[in-house]
Formats: C-alpha cells, sequence, structure tokens
C-alpha cells in the first residue's frame, strides 16, 4: 500500500519536470475495473457529446500493471461509441487495493460540493442569452435550466391548460442527488401504484 508522508504526497512522488502526464493509448487495451460500482450507462450519450464538442478535458486514470481503468469508464465508453480507436491515459503504479480506493474516491468525493444556486442561475442566464443552443453540453437538461432561471412550466399542466383541480389530480415534483434518482424513481412508483397522480423527478 502507498506511504504518504506529512505533506499528503504519495510514495508515487510528485510529477517531476519533463514528465508526460498521458499517452494516447488503444481502448482496447484498457481494462474497465470488473467490480466497478457506478451505473454509467445512461450518461455515455452525454459525456460523448462533450467530447466532440470540447475533446478530452481530463486523461483516463489507469492502473499501470494490469491497464485497468480507475478513472474514466464513462469516457472510455463514449470514446468507443463514437468511433474513437485511443484516449489519453494517465498511468499511476497503484496496488489493487489503493486502486479501488482512488476508483471510489474519484466519484464519491465530488458529491460532497454542492451548487450555489444563485451563481449558477447566472452563469446559466449568461450562456443561454449568448449561446443558448448549446447550454445543455453543460449536463444540465432543459427542465433544471429553466427551473433555475424561474420559467420551468409542468408540461402536464401545460397540457391541462390549468384544469389540474377540476381533474382531480395532484402534481408532485421531486429533485433529489443523481446518486439517488433510480432509488427515488422506485420508491415513488411503488408507492403511486394505481393512484391517479403525475410525478417528476429531477436530479441534481
Amino acid at each position: 500500500m502507498a506511504k504518504t508522508d506529512p505533506m499528503g504526497a504519495s510514495d508515487v512522488g510528485p510529477m517531476r519536470a519533463g514528465e508526460t502526464a498521458a499517452t494516447w493509448e488503444s481502448v482496447d487495451t484498457l481494462v474497465p475495473w470488473d467490480q466497478n460500482p457506478r451505473v454509467n450507462d445512461h450518461a455515455v450519450a452525454d459525456v460523448a457529446e462533450s467530447i466532440k464538442r470540447f475533446g478530452f478535458a481530463a486523461p483516463l486514470v489507469v492502473r499501470t500493471q494490469d491497464r485497468m481503468v480507475i478513472a474514466g469508464h464513462t469516457r472510455l465508453l463514449a470514446a468507443k461509441s463514437l468511433g474513437i480507436d485511443r484516449v489519453p491515459v494517465r498511468f499511476l503504479d497503484l496496488d489493487p487495493a489503493d486502486a479501488k480506493l482512488l476508483a471510489l474516491a474519484d466519484n464519491k468525493v465530488g458529491e460532497v460540493a454542492y451548487w450555489d444556486d444563485s451563481v449558477l442561475a447566472d452563469v446559466l442566464a449568461e450562456l443561454k442569452t449568448t449561446n443558448e443552443a448549446d447550454i445543455y453540453l453543460s449536463g444540465f437538461d432543459q427542465g433544471e435550466v429553466d427551473a433555475l432561471l424561474g420559467g420551468w412550466q409542468d408540461p402536464f399542466e401545460q397540457h391541462l391548460d390549468g384544469e389540474i383541480e377540476d381533474q382531480g389530480v395532484a402534481r408532485v415534483t421531486a429533485v433529489v442527488p443523481n446518486t439517488e434518482a433510480h432509488k427515488a424513481m422506485e420508491i415513488v412508483s411503488a408507492a403511486l401504484t394505481g393512484a391517479d397522480i403525475e410525478f417528476r423527478i429531477t436530479s441534481s
């Protein structure tokens, strides 16, 4: 297992001057982690669109010893879907346990942060006025953008032309973390079986 000095540097060591940060490697030589607990198939199309527009903003992280993908499974799938045969890779010399720890941390640590909705709305508003057609490359869908900018209207409500109360129908909107979206959908669906209720779940 890698050791850490008082400054927090792994015995892998900091990058040295002239050291290559990443190399271009064949996608066929990279091995996805067979225990990867992240379900990412639904994100491949969006990541592919991002790669088409911006290229690879960050390399995949791969274990040197067996070429196991530590971080970047979705980018690898997206690259394959686009017919890209080489991707940028950063190799790390890690033992199996540390490789798995990093793979988990790469996804989990990001969940600690949260959005400042006010600042986010300002940024999205600016982007919408200058480049509305591409705003969804940000990863936020139309419902999320409209909700943040105060212009979201429930499509179910639009279809009924405001007759929701007359129809005796309730509307439920839930905002949940991305990691809980599928679980929330299952719970709500089970709870509302047979009920005349329209519900919408938006991940954030």
